[in-house]
């Protein structure tokens, strides 16, 4: 199993809602390919369940989740799962700030145990 950094960024509200938007995710799709995009989707969706349930995260967006805002659009638009990207707000930052963190096709295990390092 090799070591890979971290994909998080900080970002404000309005960044991470691009971030994750159908137009942005949707394009980033059709770029990466199929398998890829199931894979990062399914890594994704893992990890925003278990953050979701996280006693350090405030809120969490993800499109794959049935309490994001985005979930009926998405499910109706998005292909083979709802994108890698997960926004993160985390109990007590700043007003506005989020983090993007964006899967990548480790095991989702593998994902979760970065984050939870990050989130120590």
């Amino acid at each position: 199993m090799g070591e890979k950094s971290l994909d998080i960024r900080r970002a404000s509200a309005a960044e991470a809602a691009g971030a994750l938007s159908l137009d942005a995710l949707a394009g980033m799709g059709a770029e990466v390919g199929a398998e890829r995009w199931r894979v990062v989707s399914d890594a994704a969706q893992v990890v925003a369940n278990y953050l979701a349930c996280h006693p350090r995260v405030e809120a969490v967006r993800y499109p794959g989740l049935r309490s994001d805002p985005d979930f009926e659009r998405a499910a109706g638009r998005l292909v083979g799962g709802f994108g890698p990207r997960v926004a993160i707000r985390l109990s007590g930052a700043p007003a506005g700030e989020w983090l993007v963190w964006e899967a990548d096709a480790r095991d989702a295990r593998d994902q979760v145990m970065g984050l939870e390092e990050f989130l120590e």
